[in-house]
């Protein structure tokens, strides 16, 4: 894993230093397609409440973002998270789908630079598929509200940019049987970004 980590920091910086300033801050569409893991925490991992005792899995995501010079950039965008739940009753290899969109602001903590760190801060709809949970929760759940903080580092060349980024997104969303299941969790993903 440290090598792994010790890797992409190298190929980051590389790639820092062959990049065009302002690339993002310049267009006024950004397209983002991103992928990683979702891993969930606290009593969303290791709960024991109805739904809860999940496994990390898949996470994809689509953000158009708009940025404005010298302003907070705007986001919005969809994902979808899978989370293994074996734990919390399912059959085995047994999963949950969450899907939704979310809207916010992206702050960038630096401008002008070959490579710009970003903070973000929005709001997200989920709703999660449960069909592998025993009766009553089997099914859809009600679509959900909650909210989410990011952070990553924009790299970018004229047409074409990559981005690390860590996503916390903290949403309520009631199963079929009543019972109100509160996903926690962290994404961390790898999204190439396209300037228009």
């Amino acid at each position: 894993m440290r090598r792994t980590l010790a890797v992409l920091a190298v190929t980051l910086a590389a790639l820092a230093a062959r990049s065009s300033p302002g690339a993002a801050q310049d267009a006024p569409i950004v397209l983002e397609v991103a992928g990683g893991a979702a891993m969930p925490v606290g009593s969303f991992a290791d709960g024991t409440a109805p739904g809860e005792g999940t496994e990390a899995g898949a996470s994809l995501s689509v953000n158009f973002v708009l940025p404005r010079s010298g302003r907070p950039s705007i986001y919005l965008g969809f994902s979808q998270h899978r989370f293994g739940c074996s734990a919390a009753g399912c059959a085995d290899g047994g999963e949950y789908v969450a899907t939704g969109f979310n809207v916010g602001m992206r702050f960038a903590l630096l401008r002008g630079h070959r490579a710009v760190p970003w903070v973000r801060v929005g709001g997200i709809t989920t709703r999660v598929e449960t069909p592998d949970l025993p009766a009553p929760d089997a099914g859809v759940s009600d679509l959900g509200f909650g909210g989410e903080a990011g952070l990553g580092v924009y790299v970018g060349w004229e047409r074409i940019a990559v981005q690390p980024m860590l996503t916390f997104s903290a949403v309520g969303s009631k199963l079929p049987g009543g019972e109100t299941l509160g996903l926690r969790f962290l994404t961390g993903q790898l999204a190439v970004a396209f300037p228009f």
